[in-house]
C-alpha cells in the first residue's frame, strides 16, 4: 500500500509542527527534539520505506535516555558526546539497549551489535 503526502499527514493528525525559535535550555531542546522526530515520522511515513521508518524508533529512543539521564542525574545531555570530553555521559539501561539493538537489527541485519551484560537476580 502507498500512502500520498497528504494521506500520511491525514493519518498522523496534521501537518508538520513548527519548532521552538531557538531553544537553549535542555528542557527546550528536549522539546524541540520531539517535535523534530514527530516532523521526520511524518515524513518518512510517505517513503514507504520500512527500514527508513524504523529509524524513528531511534529517534525517540535517544530523546528519552536524554530527558530520563537530565531529571534523574541531572545531565545535561547536550554535552555528552565524544566531542565534549570530559562531560557527563548518557547513561544507558539495560532495556533501553535492548530496543536500540532491536532497531537496528531492523536496519542493518547483519550489523555486529553491543551485547547487554545480563545480571544474576
Amino acid at each position: 500500500m502507498t500512502l500520498t503526502t497528504e494521506e500520511a499527514q491525514a493519518l498522523l493528525g496534521g501537518t508538520r509542527k513548527e519548532l521552538p525559535g531557538s531553544p537553549q535550555t535542555p528542557e527546550e531542546i528536549l522539546e524541540a527534539m520531539k517535535a523534530a522526530a514527530n516532523n521526520y515520522y511524518r515524513e518518512a511515513i510517505a517513503t514507504n520505506c520500512h527500514t527508513f521508518i524504523e529509524f524513528t524508533g531511534l529517534i525517540n529512543e535517544y530523546i528519552k535516555i536524554c530527558e530520563r539521564n537530565l531529571k534523574q542525574r541531572g545531565v545535561d545531555f547536550t554535552k555528552t558526546s565524544v566531542h565534549t570530553p570530559g562531560e557527563s555521559k548518557l547513561q544507558i539501561e539495560g532495556w533501553e539497549l535492548e530496543y536500540i539493538n532491536d532497531k537496528l537489527r531492523c536496519i542493518f541485519p547483519d550489523l555486529k551489535l553491543v551485547e547487554v551484560e545480563k545480571t544474576n537476580g
